[in-house]
């Protein structure tokens, strides 16, 4: 072979290398967790999934800690087509969304399982919807579920908390407490640590994965854990251009990925969720396994005093929450 002729096959070569990386489409994946954190390794798991159902040609890349944009205001990012997905705590939407509190409503799930049920309930497609006004596409969600942690007496009853200072996940959850007894004093999360520490705080409502990012272990006394009353939900938000960009085909194996990646987080928060009981437990917190009939307390106060306020402050509260049991039509 002359050199002329093997400079054409490299050219050749070359030229069809950048058509194969031109062929290949991105869409940025945002959130606001760390590095390593569970809802990071969802976000990597739904790149893996949609990589294999489009053979590479749609590419997601993941964008943790803030990177492309502060935690609340990724969600105005994507509906204006600034990012093309994201996972995004549901209730924040809730200030343009009422119907997102459910997300964070307690007496809802036991389980991050629980939550798969959803596609199949008449919930689904009310999600959708009012999601969509907001100029965004629910595209899925998945449950981490939270639990409550204290200083003094131990916190293992809705009665028990009459007395305490406490933070809730939401403020659903803080009527709830509030109903038995409990002073409610809303933070941010980064002042946890410091409020239990100096006792302006005696007691946490928050996900598992916070006690564990915060180092709560240093601080409280207690811990429940076991079956829960309270998940918070974290939806995958889609700009409304990502259909048009990557095509019907893709799209729908876009839609299918993220479908099957939620019994993937199930499964892993509720392996997190044991871990972090184990740490907590070594590292001297008084870990409390709630049984079935303690759990079942929670619920019927979260029903009382939390469902009561949502079928107040939300718009059709009450059929919203009959959705949650309905079959989806």
């Amino acid at each position: 072979m002359n050199r002329f002729m093997a400079a054409a096959l490299a050219c050749a070569a070359s030229v069809i290398a950048v058509e194969a990386a031109s062929a290949e489409t991105v869409l940025r994946l945002s959130h606001s967790y760390t590095d390593g954190d569970t809802r990071d390794l969802w976000a990597d798991r739904i790149a893996e999934i949609v990589a294999e159902k489009t053979g590479g040609e749609v590419k997601v890349e993941v964008y943790p800690n803030q990177q492309l944009g502060k935690a609340r205001a990724q969600a105005d990012f994507v509906a204006r087509d600034r990012i093309d997905m994201a996972i995004y705590p549901l209730p924040w939407l809730s200030g343009k969304v009422p119907m997102a509190e459910i997300g964070a409503l307690p007496g809802l799930v036991a389980s991050p399982q629980d939550g798969l049920v959803w596609r199949e309930r008449a919930i689904w497609p009310m999600l959708e919807e009012a999601v969509s006004e907001a100029g965004l596409v629910f595209a899925g969600g998945g449950w981490a579920m939270g639990t409550i942690g204290n200083k003094g007496e131990a916190i293992v009853l809705p009665e028990d908390l009459k007395g305490h200072k406490v933070r809730g996940l939401g403020k659903a959850t803080e009527i709830m407490m509030n109903g038995y007894g409990a002073t409610i004093t809303s933070l941010p999360a980064s002042e946890i640590y410091q409020s239990l520490q100096t006792g302006v705080l005696s007691g946490v409502l928050t996900i598992y994965a916070s006690f564990e990012g915060y180092n709560l272990q240093e601080v409280i006394d207690h811990l429940m854990v076991g079956p829960g009353f309270v998940g918070a939900m974290h939806s995958v938000l889609l700009s409304p251009g990502v259909e048009e960009k990557i095509g019907e085909a893709h799209y729908a194996a876009l839609l299918e990925a993220i479908a099957e990646s939620e019994a993937w987080f199930a499964d892993q928060t509720i392996a997190d969720n044991r871990q972090i009981a184990d740490a907590f437990r070594e590292a001297g917190v008084s870990v409390h396994e709630l049984t079935e009939e303690q759990v079942a307390q929670w619920h019927d106060a979260a029903r009382e005093h939390a469902w009561a306020y949502f079928r107040e402050s939300v718009p059709n509260g009450d059929a919203v929450l009959k959705a949650v049991d309905q079959p989806r039509q």
